[in-house]
């Protein structure tokens, strides 16, 4: 759903709120509390926790405090030498994975 006004990024919106019945209309109740327009990116993830599960590994997370919605998560998977990749296995965008904040690696 497109606003019908632009908004603009570290700008409050404010409402008011009327009433109607058969027999007319309320007067408008004063201005809400403002809710600020924020177009940042998310907080960090928590700190994401590996355990043995069988002959796999699971990685967890917990969700970052703010920036809701989410798009995906990437995870990364590291070695003791310090090096990173991406891994088919976490697919950050799977519905799964982003429900369940987690990931298996066989």
């Amino acid at each position: 759903m497109q606003s019908p006004f632009s908004l603009t990024n570290g700008w409050a919106v404010y409402a008011m709120v009327y009433v109607a019945n058969s027999y007319g209309t309320s007067q408008s109740v004063t201005y809400g509390s403002g809710a600020y327009i924020v177009t940042s990116p998310p907080s960090v993830p928590g700190t994401p926790v590996s355990i043995n599960s069988g002959s796999n590994i699971v990685i967890t997370w917990t969700v970052p405090s703010t920036g809701a919605p989410f798009l995906n998560y990437t995870v990364m998977i590291g070695t003791f030498y310090g090096t990173w990749a991406t891994t088919t296995y976490c697919n950050g965008a799977d519905a799964t994975v982003m429900a369940n904040l987690s990931c298996t690696i066989p």
